[in-house]
């Protein structure tokens, strides 16, 4: 029996059923399409930086940042066709616009990171495309943003390939201007690293440059002229210090041609190197050819000097203009050729000094020997080998100094073809035949000048003296041509010295007397000791003195002072001895 009445009580019971049975199907339908939506949109993660989906019954409303603004509706358009899905809401934002907009590749071994700002996926994709052609690991940690520079992927491409070269580094991009640091691994790295910096994108200005150039030691730069031509080689701490000392070397060698073959390297020394390498080049230009080199802090030149200079005077030169914190090490300079070419020997007291120049080291040490031949005393050398000798110099040296032997003091100087001769001789007869003589001997084209004197004789010796000091003459020997009726001309100083003791003690008898080895019959030696006296009497009177104090005895070999079994004793017994009567 219905009871319609009694029906309105369970209506509401009901609707609570049938509520909860809705919503029940809702929540399962509404999970069902956030999962299927967010699956979809998992299979494009760069179409949506940061996707988030929100279902409300069978409409979908997608939010996040919309990369790529085609990808964003094709992705759309796909969620709208899932089954289910009444509509699809857009809800995405474009990505923030990045003022100024600024990405940053760093560079640390084989891995190259890139943070800051990136545009849309397809670029960051050329990036990484990029980075793997040149075998670089990349590291992707920048903000997706609008405001790209229009040129973005060449400029990312330019910014991967220089990194590509440097061990470690660092690009920095922010819109239009560029930041970049690094080490170069090598010279040729460096420089194409820097050239490549001078040609960037289109409408990128470079701001700021710091790459490293590589370390090197030692750190050598030199500077070799053959001719007019330079070479520049090694290395300098900067291009703009390498440029400036090109320059410096083109000034220096205005007709010739230089070659700047030098790199940039660090490890140079401490100091101013600009000014060390300049000093280099200022005396390299006083050199007819050579090299200078600066090995760490040390300089070191050698070569052949131009006219007039000579390896003292680079050496005093450079040393005086190294800054400091650099050494002068070796300097072998050979001197250049001397004009006017010049010769001095100067006799005062006990020393001889020999000055000017030679034409080699043998000629040299023929001069000091010819010197030694006619001077007993101190003989000081500073005579430098150069070039540049005029025809016949060595022939006229020798006479030079042969003439000098017979002054008592005095100089000869040689200039080029010019010889003068001043001084003083043991004895008033002899200047005229020392300048007669010397006037003979000179070569073809060399002139003489003399002015010459003699000693004077109020310096008197006593008579109780008299003796030793012909002795101590005597003794460096006298020696007679061959027939004995000449003195040697090496042996003319030697008797004007016996002539100006005699003069200044002129009262004294004095017997001079010939002594000979043991060679040949007894009257054979008594016969050539009388010969040799007797030519050593004559040459004292014709030097003034006064012939009744002089006689002349030949004795033989029958007074011996050394054994007659050696060279070194019979040449000691062929002497001339000068006794007080």
């Amino acid at each position: 029996m219905l009871q319609p009445r009694k029906w309105w009580v369970g209506l509401p019971p009901l609707a609570i059923l049938f509520a909860l049975a809705a919503t029940q199907n809702i929540d399962t339908i509404e999970k069902d399409i956030g999962d299927r939506v967010r699956a979809t949109l998992a299979q494009t993660p760069r179409a949506i930086e940061n996707a988030q989906v929100a279902v409300a019954g069978r409409d979908v409303s997608v939010s996040g940042v919309a990369l790529s603004k085609d990808a964003t509706a094709k992705l759309l358009e796909t969620v709208e066709r899932q089954a289910g899905v009444r509509s699809v809401a857009d809800a995405t934002a474009a990505p923030p616009v990045a003022k100024p907009f600024v990405f940053v590749l760093e560079r640390k071994g084989g891995k190259l990171a890139l943070t800051g700002h990136a545009p849309a996926v397809g670029e960051r994709d050329k990036i990484r495309a990029a980075a793997a052609s040149k075998g670089l690991e990349i590291a992707d940690a920048a903000a997706y943003a609008a405001g790209a520079p229009q040129n973005f992927e060449a400029l990312a491409a330019y910014g991967v390939a220089l990194l590509a070269q440097l061990q470690n580094g660092k690009i920095a991009f922010a819109d239009a201007t560029l930041a970049v640091s690094g080490d170069a691994a090598t010279s040729e790295i460096y420089d194409s690293t820097l050239a490549a910096l001078k040609a960037p994108p289109a409408g990128v200005v470079v701001k700021a440059i710091d790459v490293r150039p590589p370390l090197v030691s030692p750190f050598v730069w030199s500077a070799d002229k053959t001719g007019d031509a330079i070479v520049l080689s090694g290395y300098v701490p900067s291009g703009d210090i390498g440029a400036s000392l090109a320059a410096k070397a083109a000034a220096s060698a205005p007709a010739g041609e230089v070659t700047n073959q030098v790199r940039v390297a660090s490890g140079a020394p401490s100091g101013d190197f600009a000014a060390a390498a300049s000093t280099a080049l200022a005396e390299l230009a006083k050199l007819a050819q050579g090299k200078a080199t600066l090995s760490d802090a040390r300089l070191s030149i050698e070569g052949a000097g131009k006219p007039n200079v000579t390896s003292a005077a680079i050496e005093a030169s450079a040393r005086a203009a190294l800054p400091r914190g650099f050494a002068l090490g070796p300097v072998d300079v050979a001197a250049g050729i001397v004009s006017p070419y010049t010769f001095s020997a100067r006799k005062a007291g006990a020393t001889l000094a020999l000055s000017g120049h030679a034409p080699d080291k043998e000629v040299r040490a023929t001069l000091v020997e010819r010197a030694k031949r006619g001077f007993d005393g101190r003989i000081v050398d500073d005579v430098v080998v150069a070039e540049g000798a005029p025809k016949g110099f060595v022939d006229a040296a020798t006479a030079s100094l042969r003439a000098l032997a017979r002054l008592s003091s005095g100089v000869v100087e040689i200039n080029d073809q010019e010889v003068a001769l001043d001084g003083s001789a043991f004895i008033a007869k002899a200047p005229f035949d020392i300048q007669s003589q010397l006037s003979r001997s000179l070569p073809e084209g060399f002139k003489i000048v003399a002015r010459l004197g003699a000693e004077p004789l109020d310096e008197a010796i006593d008579p109780r003296r008299l003796h030793g000091v012909l002795s101590e003459i005597a003794a460096k020997g006298i020696f007679f041509s061959a027939d004995n009726s000449s003195i040697d001309t090496e042996s003319l100083p030697v008797v004007d010295a016996l002539a100006l003791a005699l003069l200044r003690s002129p009262n004294v008898a004095i017997e001079i007397s010939g002594h000979t080895d043991d060679a040949g019959s007894e009257a054979d030696n008594e016969n050539i000791a009388r010969r040799r006296a007797q030519t050593v009497l004559d040459y004292l009177i014709r030097a003034g003195v006064d012939p009744a104090r002089l006689t002349a005895t030949g004795y033989g070999s029958a007074r011996p002072i050394a054994r007659n079994d050696s060279d070194g004793g019979r040449a000691q017994n062929r002497r001339i001895e000068f006794s007080i009567k």
